[in-house]
This record gives structure tokens, C-alpha cells and sequence, in this order.
């Protein structure tokens, strides 16, 4: 990794934001309009996140039809590079958060309703 995308790393994980979408797309893929109604912010402003998350390689987006879902960057599975060591330690994190434990509940209704099962 070169110096400019370890900047982009960290500016995009120093934001509760968009740690809480990392989180969120931890347990599955989601479109824009899911991740708004759960953090319940507007939809420029989820795209922005989004948008920094992408240019970090942190999340990926694969369109499908007229929705577009993103979904974590593979390279963060690889726990033999840095973001992959950091993404690993973050998702160990994500379960103790008061925040983002409201969060998966909310996200285990939506799945439920949907007919989406697992985590």
C-alpha cells in the first residue's frame, strides 16, 4: 500500500458513520436505501459515505438491475495484509458496540421480513 491509501483508510474508519455501514454490510450486502433507513440519514449523505468508503476499497458495489448494493472489499478478508488485519479487529469490536447491537436488531427485522435468513 502506498502513504495516499493508508489516508484513505484511516479518514474513511475516523467517521461513526461510516464504521456503523462497514458494520452493517459486515453481516450482508445492502442497497442505499436499506443503509438510509437504518442509520435514517439522507440519501446524499449516505452516498458520500459511500463514496469514501469505495475510494478507500474498504466496500465494493455491484449493480443489480436499477439498485446498486455494496458489499465489503474482498481484499478486507485477507488477514495477511493490513486492512484485512484492521477489518478483522474491527469486526471483533462491532458485536460490543451498544450502537451497532441496535443496529443488527433493526438489520435482523429487515432480514426477517425480507425472508433473509443468517447472519
Amino acid at each position: 500500500m502506498q502513504l495516499r491509501e493508508y489516508e484513505r483508510m484511516f479518514k474513511a474508519l475516523a467517521d461513526k458513520q461510516r464504521l456503523r455501514i462497514l458494520a452493517l454490510l459486515s453481516r450482508r450486502p445492502l442497497v442505499v436505501n436499506d443503509i438510509k433507513l437504518m442509520l435514517r440519514l439522507s440519501m446524499p449523505t449516505i452516498s458520500q459515505h459511500l463514496a469514501i468508503l469505495r475510494e478507500a476499497n474498504l466496500v465494493i458495489d455491484n449493480k443489480q438491475g436499477r439498485w446498486v448494493e455494496y458489499s465489503i472489499h474482498p481484499q478486507l478478508h485477507d488477514k495477511s495484509t493490513f486492512p484485512g488485519i484492521i477489518y478483522a479487529e474491527l469486526k471483533t469490536l462491532f458485536d460490543g458496540d451498544k450502537t451497532l447491537e441496535l443496529d443488527f436488531e433493526f438489520l435482523d427485522k429487515i432480514n426477517s421480513r425480507a425472508g433473509i435468513t443468517g447472519r
